[in-house]
């Protein structure tokens, strides 16, 4: 599988691999492509990997893939598991820069195997920033409609009788702890006044439950945010997701996993409310919590989030961010 990924990758990346000749480097965005960067470039020529995963690839592709059903500690001393690892280390150890968002989202593979941590000393951070795209539509659809794969149907209306709605977006990849949150939610009330809208795994994998809402896929995403009250991460690990940021844009509060580039957000100021660890009881209480927020300490905590984004999580901040780290290099630091 991992061979295929690299065979596929590579081919993927070849045209503009080929065309970077005159480049004074060369950008890449995965192990895969940063090692085929490292064989093909010219003499001079820079090669930085961009880090965008939550964990080593092997980790990834075996955890997503093959034992979704495993814990991840259990198969780290696998041979063909510690031969793949070993070779992610030897690509980060000959790039020539290391970009991470932000220092918390190393937290992972220094976890994993503490030889990254000595790498990621070498590390540069780019804090992220976003924007989601405009709305399609000014408001929800019903909360009673029926899920429709990547169509807004069944998306929740604003909130009403009193009634909180958390927002799941991602996927049921393990990584996600997208099962630790239902085991969660066997442990709440059907009365508690929260609806927990999940959006990214398809219907058939959401069981049935008085408080979930299986939308499926929803490809509005603006429109989305506008029709809940809160996010909800609960990522074993986490590097600096995309949905986080835009969650922060639309002014939400952010029920987080206290985990890797969760804590960043807190750092940063947003309206955070973390878990100190992912146990079924843990995040029941903070689902509870949430569902219990005055209106004004809601409102409080979507501010945060909306003025920690204004100051510096737009795509203005990471362009400039990224400007500031090409100067530095040009003047050789």
């Amino acid at each position: 599988m991992l061979r295929d990924m690299a065979t596929d990758t590579c081919a993927e990346s070849q045209a503009s691999l080929a065309s970077s000749s005159n480049a004074d480097v060369i950008f890449t965005h995965d192990p895969f492509s940063a090692e085929a960067a490292l064989r093909e470039r010219a003499r001079g020529q820079q090669v930085w990997m961009m880090c965008h995963g939550v964990t080593p690839i092997v980790v990834y592709a075996v955890w997503s893939w093959a034992i979704p059903e495993a814990d991840w500690r259990s198969f780290l001393e696998y041979p063909d598991v510690r031969t793949w690892i070993d070779w992610e280390l030897d690509v980060w150890s000959r790039v020539d820069r290391l970009v991470f968002p932000c220092p918390e989202a190393t937290d992972s593979f220094r976890v994993i195997d503490s030889r990254f941590g000595t790498l990621a000393a070498r590390t540069q951070f780019v804090l992220s920033g976003a924007a989601a795209p405009a709305a399609s539509v000014s408001s929800g659809a019903d909360l009673s409609g029926p899920p429709v794969e990547g169509k807004r149907a069944g998306l929740p209306r604003p909130r009403s009788s009193g009634t909180r709605i958390g927002l799941y977006l991602g996927s049921a990849e393990p990584y996600r702890g997208f099962d630790a949150l239902l085991a969660a939610a066997e442990m709440l009330s059907p009365s508690l006044n929260l609806t927990i809208a999940i959006a990214g795994p398809p219907p058939s994998k959401v069981p049935e439950h008085p408080l979930l809402r299986a939308l499926g896929r929803v490809d509005d995403v603006a429109a989305l945010f506008a029709s809940v009250d809160f996010l909800i991460n609960v990522n074993r690990f986490s590097l600096f997701d995309l949905s986080t940021i835009e969650a922060a844009e639309a002014g939400k509060p952010l029920l987080l996993h206290a985990v890797g580039g969760n804590r960043a957000f807190e750092r940063l100021g947003a309206g955070c409310v973390m878990l100190p660890d992912l146990e079924p009881a843990t995040i029941a209480a903070g689902l509870t919590r949430m569902a219990s927020l005055d209106e004004a300490m809601l409102v409080a905590l979507g501010g945060q989030s909306r003025e920690c984004w204004e100051r510096q999580l737009t795509p203005r901040h990471m362009w400039e961010r990224h400007l500031a780290l090409y100067d530095a290099a040009s003047a050789g630091t």
